[in-house]
């Protein structure tokens, strides 16, 4: 089982236009694989500049659905629950395994063990249209690589998965949030 890569926000594309004899046009292209809810803009002209455009929505969804929530980043010496929601779309109650595994990003060696992942597949049985959520401990050691995760959830017959990358950063480095703090100026004053 393969687990999507592609979670790109947009999409753009110049899509393969087939019409039938009925005039119905088809277009054919590839979506990102990020299960969510679309605005669909279409623009279209022909050789006397004539133009239209169309807006519609498409949601794109599996029967069995993955969405990991990972953090940002992980510091050496964190403690956290990983956790990975599992929704069931499918009008069937679904039962199975859902699985989160770790690797170093730059060989994709096996990092389980290193982050204290001793059991990295859990069972689950979600009624028709609910959601569950499970969540894996993990304690970042010092000098930890970059790493890669894979959330995967499959009954046998339906599967789903997400993959992503998590930077591991020194406990050394102070880590700071930087807010806006825009100045108002009233008329006829100069800036400070």
């Amino acid at each position: 089982m393969s687990a999507r890569q592609n979670l790109n926000e947009t999409a753009f594309f110049f899509p393969q236009l087939t019409s039938d004899a009925n005039g119905i046009v088809r277009m054919t292209f590839t979506m990102p694989e990020a299960l969510t809810q679309w605005r669909f803009l279409g623009f279209a002209h022909d050789q006397q500049l004539r133009s239209g455009w169309l807006e519609d929505h498409a949601v794109t969804a599996k029967e069995i659905m993955v969405q990991p929530n990972p953090p940002r980043f992980l510091r050496e010496g964190d403690v956290l629950e990983f956790t990975v929601k599992v929704s069931n779309q499918s009008a069937a109650r679904q039962t199975g395994k859902v699985r989160l595994t770790l690797a170093r990003a730059d060989t994709d060696e096996h990092a389980d063990a290193l982050l204290g992942n001793t059991q990295p597949e859990l069972d689950f049985d979600i009624p028709s249209k609910e959601s569950r959520s499970y969540a894996w401990r993990l304690t970042v050691p010092d000098r930890a690589p970059f790493l890669a995760y894979r959330a995967v959830a499959s009954t046998g017959r339906l599967s789903d998965g997400e993959e992503g990358y998590l930077p591991v950063l020194s406990r050394r480095i102070l880590v700071t949030e930087s807010l806006p703090l825009p100045i108002r100026v009233k008329p006829g004053r100069a800036r400070p």
